[in-house]
């Protein structure tokens, strides 16, 4: 337990200052007038002056100044014929996209897609039509057959129907008017719903 702190030994009053540590940090900014002096300080006279240009001369001669030969480049036609390095350089397409005119879809390729799709939608509206209509007839004559129809008849055309409650000829003939009237009203609904 020696390498822990007591809580009773931590400050408890920071407001108060207590035993704190206080730092107090100031900035030493540099005058303009020492710059002035360092600056000044660095002056070389005219033998210093002298003396580095001609070891710089020397140095010239004997080829001190020159790069090594290994870091030359021998060849540079690879630097000066590079399309690359012009300022409006466009790359060249790629091969695959070369023609993109010709790849885009072409008229006739339009024209025969659009005639599959009429004469698929042809063929589906014809299958419609042909099934209409047999769809129509048995619908209508399920309904003349249920006995709530036949009921309904009887309770509003008596004359229709004999005397052992069985339709006669005349109850035919209606019946075969009225299915073929309303064969008619459906089938021309139908057919003007269809031209939306």
């Amino acid at each position: 337990m020696s390498d822990t702190s007591n809580i009773f030994d931590l400050p408890t009053d920071p407001a108060g200052g207590g035993n704190n540590i206080k730092i107090s940090a100031t900035e030493n900014i540099p005058s303009s007038s020492q710059n002035h002096l360092q600056q000044g300080h660095v002056t070389l006279d005219q033998t210093t002056i002298n003396q580095i240009v001609s070891g710089l001369q020397q140095a010239s001669v004997t080829g001190a100044t020159q790069l090594p030969s290994r870091d030359i480049p021998q060849n540079t036609n690879n630097i000066t014929q590079d399309p690359q390095i012009q300022p409006n350089y466009i790359p060249p397409p790629k091969q695959e996209q070369m023609d993109y005119i010709n790849n885009a879809e072409q008229p006739e390729d339009m024209i025969n897609n659009y005639n599959m799709n009429s004469l698929r939608n042809s063929s589906l509206d014809e299958m419609y039509n042909e099934i209409q209509t047999p769809l129509l007839l048995g619908s209508l004559f399920f309904l003349f057959q249920l006995p709530f129809f036949k009921k309904f008849l009887f309770l509003y055309f008596p004359v229709l129907f004999s005397s052992d409650g069985n339709l006669n000829i005349n109850g035919f003939v209606f019946n075969s008017v009225l299915f073929g009237l309303i064969f008619y009203m459906c089938n021309k609904i139908t057919m003007h719903f269809n031209t939306f």
